[in-house]
C-alpha cells in the first residue's frame, strides 16, 4: 500500500495552491509468484484531481493534515493514518525506527538547492477496509517519506526522462535494505540495517541491473520484473536478486508532460557479507520496488 498527500501549486500544476491525494493498494496471496495483469487501486495525480477542504492544524504536541475524508496525524515518532480515499479506509499507526535517511539531501540545503527529502523506516499496525473486507496488520513494515520536489514542485525536471529511477525496500527481521538509484543524475543512495548496525552507500558503490522484462497488457509497456542489485563498501558487500509479480500504477500529469510509476511487490534473495566474514542471508524477504521515468512533451 502507498498513500500520500502532495501540497502543490503554480504553472506546472495549473492550480494556485492545493492538495492532491494518492492511494495505491495491491492485495495478492503470499503464494502468488507469477507476473500477471492483477487488479489494483491507483490514481493519477494532476490538477483536475485536487482534493477538498485541505487543512493543516498545529497543536502543542502534534500536526494534523486533513483533506477529503482522510487525516494524517504526526506526533513524533508516531504517525496515525485514518479515513477513506479511493475506497480504501485506513486506521493505521506507524512508528519510526532509528534515524531518517536524507536521500534527496538534508533540509538545511533546501533554500539553496530547492530540493530535500528523507525516508524513515517504521513499524506498522492497525487495519484497513476495502470492498467491505477488513485487513489487519499485526507486525507490518512501513516507510514514511517527506520530500520537497523542487522549485514549483516540478516532478518532471526532478526525475529526468532517460533512465528514470528505482526506489526499493527489502524487509525481514534479520536485515532491511533501502536502495535508490537515478543513473541519469548520478544519484545513488543505499542503507543496510542489520542488528545495531546501519551502513551507508552512495555513488560508485551501487549497481542495478534488470534481468527479465514483461509486457504489461494494460499499458502495452514493457517493464523490468527481475533485477540484480549490488551495493559494495569497505564495511560490507550486498548482493540481491529481486523478483516481482504484482503491480500497481500511478502518475503525475502536469503542464509539461507526465510520469508513469510502476509499484511492484515481490521477494528478494541474497546476502550481506561483512568485512569480518559474517554472512547475513536474505531468504525470500518481502520487497517493494518502484520504477518510473518522465515523458516531457514539446511546447506547442
Amino acid at each position: 500500500m502507498a498513500l500520500g498527500m502532495y501540497h502543490v501549486g503554480g504553472k506546472v500544476w495549473g492550480i494556485a495552491d492545493g492538495i492532491i491525494q494518492q492511494t495505491n493498494l495491491i492485495i495478492t496471496p503470499s503464494d502468488h509468484r507469477t507476473i500477471s495483469n492483477n487488479e489494483f487501486v491507483g490514481n493519477r495525480i494532476g490538477p483536475t484531481d485536487e482534493s477538498a477542504n485541505f487543512q493543516v492544524v498545529q497543536e502543542s504536541d502534534r500536526v494534523i493534515w486533513k483533506t477529503g475524508n482522510r487525516r494524517i496525524t504526526c506526533r513524533l515518532p508516531y504517525w496515525e493514518l485514518k479515513g477513506e480515499h479511493m475506497g480504501v479506509d485506513l486506521d493505521l499507526t506507524i512508528g519510526g525506527i532509528g534515524d531518517s535517511i536524507p536521500y534527496h539531501g538534508p533540509w538545511t540545503d533546501l533554500p539553496v538547492k530547492s530540493l530535500a527529502g528523507n525516508e524513515h523506516l517504521c513499524w506498522a499496525s492497525g487495519s484497513f477496509t476495502y470492498q467491505g473486507k477488513k485487513y489487519t496488520l499485526d507486525e507490518g513494515w512501513a516507510v514514511r517519506e517527506r520530500t520537497c520536489l523542487g522549485k514549483g514542485w516540478d516532478v518532471l525536471t526532478l526525475l529526468g526522462h532517460s533512465t528514470g529511477y528505482i526506489w526499493r525496500w527489502c524487509f525481514s527481521e534479520s536485515v532491511k535494505v533501502f536502495c535508490f538509484a537515478e543513473p541519469e543524475a548520478n544519484h545513488f543512495l543505499g542503507r543496510v540495517w542489520s542488528g545495531d548496525q546501519v551502513l551507508g552507500y552512495g555513488p560508485g558503490q551501487i549497481t542495478v541491473e534488470p534481468l527479465e522484462r514483461w509486457k504489461d497488457p494494460m499499458t502495452d509497456v514493457t517493464i523490468p520484473i527481475k533485477w540484480k542489485i549490488r551495493m559494495e563498501s569497505d564495511a560490507a558487500n550486498v548482493e540481491m536478486n529481486v523478483a516481482t509479480w504484482s503491480r500497481a500504477l500511478y502518475g503525475f500529469h502536469l503542464a509539461k508532460g507526465y510520469t508513469t510509476h510502476y509499484c511492484v511487490l515481490g521477494r528478494t534473495n541474497g546476502s550481506v557479507v561483512f568485512s569480518d566474514g559474517r554472512n547475513v542471508p536474505m531468504d525470500d524477504c518481502q520487497t517493494y520496488f518502484e520504477t518510473a521515468k518522465a515523458t516531457v512533451l514539446p511546447k506547442g
